[in-house]
């Protein structure tokens, strides 16, 4: 993950690996400084002398939904219209905890158009309990009787 953030964040590291006039012992000391292992830096550099260097973002997301359901834990994403504070964070986390039964790593986001109330995904379940969801149910009552 910090090797694809540093990628996005600076296209000019992705110009450097990618560049065939940079001799690979250059790459390779670079290599060093930013990847945390032996094996994040062999995944890179035959991603780059593949020229698959576009993959690894996905290879990381891969990985880490992986290692997260190796670990026992689901990822979830709760849109509130503002930002929860920590209270409220850790008594939803824990609240998701024993619904899932796992560990829930929480995303949380601030998103104006949920007007009021919650709305989560966990994997491919979304839990919808928002304003804005119950106010599109009345209209369409309403429009229907």
């Amino acid at each position: 993950e910090r090797m694809v953030g540093l990628m996005a964040a600076e296209r000019r590291v992705v110009f450097f690996l990618l560049h065939p006039l940079i001799p690979i012992a250059r790459k390779e000391e670079f290599l060093k400084l930013v990847c945390e292992s032996d094996v994040m830096r062999r995944l890179i550099r035959i991603l780059v002398e593949t020229k698959n260097l576009n993959l690894a973002g996905e290879i990381s997301s891969q990985f880490g939904a992986m290692a997260r359901r190796e670990m026992g834990v689901v990822k979830a994403t709760v849109k509130t219209a503002t930002g929860l504070d920590q209270e409220s964070l850790a008594r939803l986390r824990q609240a998701l905890d024993q619904l899932t039964g796992k560990k829930v790593d929480l995303e949380a986001q601030a998103d104006p158009g949920v007007l009021a109330g919650v709305w989560v995904r966990i994997g491919d379940k979304v839990i919808d309990n928002t304003l804005r969801t119950e106010l599109k149910a009345v209209r369409e009552r309403l429009v229907s009787s």
